[in-house]
């Protein structure tokens, strides 16, 4: 092998990670640590991993996640080097890990010179320094109170340009995470079966932040079905009250990174949050079809078309079709369109001939912090 090293950690006992760190430390070489699978995966996604160290039993909800994890490095990484390291060793252990994938097995506790031979580095970087990239857990990411929020503007298409009306709240990862941005951030939460609780910590989060921006501008919120539940009308009341942000500004734009249950189940709930003024969109990556079990349950105010289909809209007869037809099905339900991956004036202009009610996009405002749009232009519900 030659070339840098990039070697994946992943174990969730602390002391072993903390002492691998150190002890793989060799010049032209990266070691990546990683306390659960989850994060692990992403990484694998992200950086040119040439081996990987992993448990064969972490404390997860199947118990042995790092023999699973052993098949799905295989079949993305054929020629990545991959030992197993494990307390409790047998032959048939052994067996079963080389059958998932696995070129050595471990048993604790080793020697680094146990691990290097099994490891078989040949590193012709040795010029190259020594990094070691530590991946905080989710845990640690919400109790570090690394969320940040960013708005984007969002604009009524009127017949002399285009007025700010409302602000979508976008999460940011504060500071530097290595396994990427928001988008990996909830689909490493979603991993872990904990997506409902970084969905109500970043409503949270951007109600509290919305208090910095111009009012009467109404705040649309991404929200996963997975978040709806008895304890959300509590928990945006109590954010209002902290943050001073009416309810009435609030638009939850239901995600469709899973569904709902039972729709017919929540309306009791969908009702309460209607009679608190809140106002609701449905995210609907151009297929409102797809939501058409919940919109007479949910009865959204407004859908929302992807930039998929809205960028370049007028270079592309198929997106023009496509959002022509669900802006057609909107209006059919009573509700607004909001087009998304508006860039250029000549894109807005399309949108505004297919009878386009609101939009989104870089040509209006990218997203910044709420302090930057203070004492920004005409804003109106």
């Amino acid at each position: 092998m030659t070339g840098r090293e990039h070697i994946l950690v992943a174990d969730d006992n602390a002391t072993v990670t903390s002492a691998l760190s150190v002890l793989l430390e060799r010049p032209g070489r990266t070691t990546i640590v990683c306390s659960d699978v989850e994060s692990a995966e992403i990484m694998l996604s992200r950086s040119p991993v040439t081996h990987v160290v992993t448990d064969v039993q972490f404390s997860g909800a199947f118990g042995y996640e790092g023999l699973h994890f052993l098949g799905r490095v295989r079949a993305r990484l054929p020629l990545c080097r991959i030992v197993l390291i494990t307390g409790q060793p047998s032959d048939a252990l052994r067996t079963t890990a080389m059958q998932h994938g696995a070129n050595a097995l471990l048993s604790k506790p080793f020697d680094i010179d146990e691990l290097e031979a099994v490891l078989e580095s040949e590193s012709d970087a040795a010029d190259g320094g020594y990094e070691v990239v530590q991946v905080p857990s989710l845990d640690d990411i919400l109790a570090g109170n690394a969320l940040d929020m960013a708005f984007q503007p969002i604009v009524r298409m009127t017949g002399n340009g285009a007025a700010l009306i409302a602000f979508e709240a976008l999460a940011r990862v504060r500071g530097d995470w290595p396994a990427g941005g928001p988008a990996q951030l909830f689909e490493y939460a979603e991993r872990l079966g904990r997506l409902r609780e970084l969905n109500l910590m970043a409503l949270t989060r951007a109600i509290e932040s919305a208090a910095g921006l111009p009012e009467p501008a109404s705040v649309f919120i991404n929200l996963d079905p997975s978040a709806f539940g008895p304890y959300l009308p509590g928990i945006l009341d109590e954010a209002s009250a902290r943050s001073g942000v009416s309810l009435s500004r609030i638009v939850l734009e239901v995600t469709e990174r899973s569904a709902f249950a039972d729709p017919n189940a929540a309306v009791p709930l969908f009702r309460k949050l209607h009679e608190r003024g809140i106002r609701f969109a449905l995210d609907d990556h151009g297929s409102a079809y797809s939501h058409l079990s919940i919109i007479d349950q949910l009865r959204p105010s407004f859908i929302k078309i992807s930039n998929t289909f809205g960028t370049k809209l007028e270079e592309d007869e198929t997106h023009r079709l496509i959002v022509a037809h669900v802006a057609s099905l909107a209006r059919d339900f009573g509700c607004m369109t909001i087009l998304e991956g508006i860039e250029s004036p000549e894109t807005a202009t399309a949108a505004a001939g297919l009878g386009i009610d609101y939009a989104q996009g870089f040509h209006f405002g990218r997203p910044h912090a709420a302090a930057h749009w203070s004492g920004s232009g005409e804003t109106h519900a």
